[in-house]
């Protein structure tokens, strides 16, 4: 499994650090958004918005956005009071997309907070 995230997002990198997903899954590679690492470039090309939203790619499928995050969901282990929480809530689809919006407001309120900007492509970054 692969999961692409904003690594200057304070409640984005918590999130991934919490969740867990090896009992399930096996080996999960946890990437940041603004690394340089081509995965992250063709997750863009691929017509993904990081800034949008996470990715996540399981077994060749791609998940974006809430959906990324309802499979990311259900498939945390119920170890832990955080994975139960965040299995009961946001395995459920039309819960993620409903919440999510939520989500990416408070990622945007964190990253000016911290005075970092949003994502961009790569070819727009190194321009």
């Amino acid at each position: 499994m692969l999961i692409i995230h904003d690594g200057d997002c304070p409640l984005c990198r918590d999130y991934v650090r919490r969740i867990r997903l090896v009992e399930t899954v096996g080996a999960v590679d946890i990437l940041d958004a603004r690394s340089a690492d081509p995965r992250v470039a063709a997750a863009w090309a691929a017509g993904h918005d990081l800034d949008a939203g996470m990715l996540a790619v399981l077994d060749g499928r791609s998940f974006h956005g809430a959906e990324a995050l309802a499979v990311i969901a259900g498939l945390t282990t119920p170890s832990g009071v955080f994975n139960r929480l965040n299995r009961l809530v946001l395995a459920r689809p039309a819960v993620a997309r409903a919440l999510y919006p939520s989500f990416r407001a408070a990622r945007r309120l964190a990253l000016f907070l911290t005075g970092k900007g949003r994502l961009r492509p790569p070819a727009i970054r190194q321009a």
